[in-house]
């Protein structure tokens, strides 16, 4: 029997913020107005919940997105509905298109006594007005829009379960403000109960069946190899994945938003496939004779546009494991479908191929190591500008195995996909998904926030830093010293290099290190690449506030240094 949630009355603000701490939330990623004045006034009774606040609603909606990312649990971002439209979305998308549990809490500011003549804020989809619902219900599972206290809160613990089931994703909740001036009790109706009965349970087995037949599938074939996603770092399924590598004794490559599921310095790490993947992980694709992809839907961006030398059903065996139903067999058929959480189909997929004999456990037929790794002569070039290359080999040296890295969209994201070697897994975090720029820097201040004894290094663009460097006011504020590694070359690089023409791509020049400054942060200019080991090291050092290290690097490195052929091919 469950008993109702509330005996004596409570305001409703008091329980949506209880609703968030009984489903293991611990902080909440925002700034105030409208309405939500009132959700925010409940926090400071709820001292187990951290309140962040950020300077915009863009860097709350990618650190919520992050938070649900890492944590498993629903990252909260709350906000004034116009706002969260105008600025959460970033991160929004994001979670919608890359699986990541996150409520978008906003009100329907109606203020004003008369919503139906348009009140500017009030999006209520009247004549004159604008449509909040529709606006949030376009990149999230759902959005809901409530008017009675009672049924906020009740709908508030279906929007908890919602973003954590089936294919985690944003949920977002408009209340109006007659709801958030409601109390509910004993007496409410709908009837009020504790959250935990709202949560989901743990997805399913995957059938016995089914995965009979894709072990003897898999235990037969001469070249399988792992093909690992985002979906693995969801399930937190680190360490299954390196055990079923072992015991299939197949090399794993990562799609990019996969990438350093698996420690990229793993034997049998062959690092990124597809686009911008390296030559021997497409190499060990393209010639398996079985696929096992785990937490991906093995999308045209991972696979050169579904090239058939990478992917091809009619000459691979293909076994996909898939949380969501949708994404099995989306991309290409597959012979054998497994519906379950990653980490427990991989946990099985062990038992059963050691019940069956297995494979033996020894290095995979394409093994990784120092020979897949070895870095090219441009990680120790001292030209000026400093070239990417050596900028990241520098990084690689001077961060801890354990720091997270967050990089933002363009040329810079490309090339460390591409040559960064993850030293732990579940470190490397991208806006894969969508590909939005100014995503590195909040990405990096949430993964301070879930693990803050652990470094945190944003490596972003000139652009990008432009779009969120207000970021770190928020860092100082909320005492999260983070590293940022500024790649500057004054230009758009990504779209300068795909333009016929240049336009509207190249900045004029400015002192991103002087900027830091300024606002409190420690800010080191690198001009010369024998100045890059001293600038990091000092960085990591500080303690106490958020250090810049901006690095003058050069433009004439391209995304075609990075691209595969069989991308090029596909252009």
């Amino acid at each position: 029997m469950i008993a109702r949630r509330y005996q004596e009355p409570v305001s409703v603000p008091d329980a949506v913020i209880g609703v968030l701490a009984e489903a293991g939330v611990d902080a909440v990623f925002g700034m105030p107005g409208g309405y939500t004045l009132k959700l925010f006034d409940a926090l400071i009774d709820h001292p187990e919940v951290r309140t962040v606040l950020t300077r915009d609603e863009t860097l709350a909606g990618v650190m919520a997105e992050v938070y649900g990312r890492l944590t498993g649990k629903p990252g909260v971002v709350i906000g004034q509905g116009a706002f969260l439209v105008a600025n959460a979305l970033l991160g929004a998308l994001e979670a919608h298109l890359g699986s990541a549990p996150m409520l978008l809490l906003g009100d329907a500011t109606d203020f004003a006594p008369f919503t139906h003549h348009a009140p500017y804020q009030a999006g209520m989809a009247l004549p004159g007005n604008w449509d909040a619902r529709g606006a949030l219900g376009a990149v999230t599972k759902w959005a809901a829009v409530v008017r009675d206290g009672a049924e906020a809160v009740q709908v508030t613990q279906q929007a908890v379960r919602a973003a954590l089931s089936d294919d985690p994703g944003p949920v977002a909740m408009i209340y109006h403000g007659e709801a958030l001036d409601d109390e509910v009790s004993a007496a409410s109706v709908p009837r009020v109960y504790p959250t935990s009965a709202y949560l989901p349970p743990a997805p399913p087995p995957v059938d016995p069946a089914a995965l009979a037949a894709a072990v003897r599938a898999l235990a037969t074939a001469e070249r399988p190899v792992i093909v690992a996603g985002n979906g693995v770092r969801l399930a937190r399924a680190h360490e299954e994945l390196a055990e079923l590598a072992r015991a299939l004794g197949a090399p794993v490559v990562t799609t990019a938003g996969g990438k350093g599921v698996l420690a990229e310095v793993d034997p049998y790490a062959l690092g990124v496939f597809g686009n911008f993947g390296r030559p021997a992980a497409n190499e060990a694709v393209g010639a398996a004779d079985a696929v096992l992809a785990i937490g991906t839907r093995l999308a045209p961006t991972d696979t050169a546009n579904e090239s058939p030398e990478l992917i091809d059903p009619e000459r691979q065996v293909i076994v996909q494991v898939d949380v969501s139903a949708t994404n099995l067999g989306l991309a290409f058929p597959v012979d054998h479908a497994l519906l379950g959480d990653a980490g427990e189909a991989m946990r099985r997929l062990v038992v059963e191929l050691g019940a069956a004999g297995g494979r033996p456990a020894s290095p995979p037929w394409a093994a990784g190591g120092e020979e897949v790794w070895s870095a090219g002569p441009e990680a120790f070039s001292d030209e000026v500008p400093v070239l990417p290359q050596r900028a990241i080999a520098e990084l690689q040296r001077a961060a801890p195995a354990d720091a997270f890295l967050t990089c933002d969209a363009g040329e810079n994201r490309l090339f460390m996909l591409h040559h960064f070697q993850t030293r732990q897994a579940g470190t490397f975090l991208q806006p894969a998904a969508s590909g939005g720029m100014g995503y590195a820097i909040p990405a990096a201040l949430a993964a301070k926030v879930v693990h803050p004894g652990r470094a945190a290094v944003a490596v972003c663009g000139d652009g990008g830093f432009a779009m969120t460097m207000n970021g770190l006011m928020t860092a100082i504020e909320m005492e999260l010293p983070i590293v940022v590694m500024v790649l500057n070359n004054g230009v758009l690089g990504w779209v300068l290099h795909g333009q016929p023409r240049p336009i509207a791509s190249r900045f004029a020049p400015f002192d991103h290190a002087a900027m830091a400054r300024s606002m409190g942060c420690g800010g080191i200019r690198v001009e010369r690449p024998e100045n890059l080991a001293d600038a990091l090291g000092r960085a990591f050092a500080e303690s106490d506030r958020p250090t810049v290290v901006e690095v003058l690097s050069s433009p004439e490195q391209t995304y075609r240094t990075v691209a595969s052929p069989l991308a090029e091919t596909a252009e």
